[in-house]
């Protein structure tokens, strides 16, 4: 897990980070992701914690290396584990990334990726089901997002905007991979 951490602070201190990602930082990752294949809590906390040092430190203030972060956050999500820890990264880098405008198409492809990732998943894997509360969970705040941007006009002068109109559909794209992949599940 060090030498994983110590490669992202590496890349993204510096000055620009590029996209897509070097091949020897994803070499890294994948490295990391088969020995923690399945990461216990602790770890996920750890890891966690160091990413969001580095997102603080090396990404929140420049907007220009956000969209190698979402790239990394969504490598690495095998990881990230936990309600509060998703929800984090929810809050800071995927919803502003989904529920808003002005960003690249592989920034917004990174962020639904790694939401998929959480909406997803197998039924006979998920024991405790942990995995189907999550995506519930996830579900609601995409369907929530959706909702408050599809404002139905109430009369003839009333319009849609633009932005409101490009989130909506990208939003309700999420809904309906998720819908395709995974049909039975209600939330």
């Amino acid at each position: 897990m060090r030498e994983t951490v110590k490669a992202l602070n590496t890349t993204f201190s510096a000055p620009s980070v590029s996209c897509p990602l070097p091949d020897e930082l994803c070499a890294t990752i994948e490295s990391f992701l088969e020995r923690y294949d399945n990461i216990d809590d602790h770890d996920s906390q750890r890891f966690h914690e160091d990413l969001h040092t580095l997102y603080q430190r090396h990404v929140a203030g420049s907007p220009e290396k956000h969209g190698a972060f979402l790239a990394v956050l969504r490598l690495v999500r095998p990881a990230v584990t936990g309600e509060a820890r998703l929800t984090t990264w929810w809050n800071l880098a995927v919803k502003p990334t989904i529920d808003g405008i002005g960003h690249k198409r592989q920034e917004i492809e990174d962020a639904r990726e790694f939401l998929q990732s959480i909406l997803v998943y197998d039924a006979e894997a998920d024991k405790d089901g942990e995995h189907a509360r999550l995506s519930s969970l996830f579900t609601k705040r995409v369907l929530d997002a959706y909702l408050a941007r599809t404002n139905v006009p109430s009369s003839p002068e009333d319009t849609i905007s633009p932005e409101n109109e490009f989130v909506s559909s990208e939003l309700e794209s999420v809904l309906v991979t998720f819908g395709r992949k995974m049909p039975k599940v209600t939330i």
